[in-house]
């Protein structure tokens, strides 16, 4: 009876066990998840500029599940209209459930802006522009203040 470390100890056999190794990985990576692209655009009907630290986030949810299938987060923003783009399995999709966008600009630990509506989409009659309407969550937001609050 032979030990079975030697016959890995053979040059061919160890190729050849290399080579399926390889294929293997190889066949593993080919089937992995693919990614789609949504791209939207966060709109606000009363712009102001934001502060610097500000940052913008930005979920794909499954309202008939609630759960969260992508998310992007932004940092260094620029003006309005604000870009975002959010990578989705598209075999995540169901197509009787119902797909919403919701955003938030936070700066520090506040929200500054805030999508009053989801925008949805996926659904028959929805736009392929995708325009994620944000309103601005109060003045004491902007300007560092805690609203009048004396505690």
């Amino acid at each position: 009876m032979s030990h079975p470390l030697r016959l890995l100890s053979s040059p061919r056999r160890y190729r050849s066990l290399l080579a399926v190794g390889l294929l293997l990985s190889m066949a593993g990576c080919a089937g992995g998840p693919q990614f789609e692209t949504l791209s939207a655009r966060v709109v606000t009907d009363t712009p102001q500029p934001l502060p610097a630290d500000a940052t913008l986030e930005v979920q794909l949810e499954n309202t008939s599940t609630g759960d969260v299938l992508a998310s992007s987060r932004v940092e260094r923003l620029g003006d309005f209209p604000l870009p975002v783009t959010l990578q989705y399995a598209p075999e995540a999709i169901v197509a009787d459930d119902l797909y919403r966008l919701d955003a938030q600009i936070r700066s520090g630990n506040r929200i500054v802006y805030l999508s009053p509506e989801a925008l949805p989409v996926f659904g028959r009659h929805d736009s392929d522009a995708r325009d994620i309407r944000v309103e601005p969550t109060g003045a004491a937001a902007f300007d560092g203040t805690d609203g009048g609050n004396t505690d």
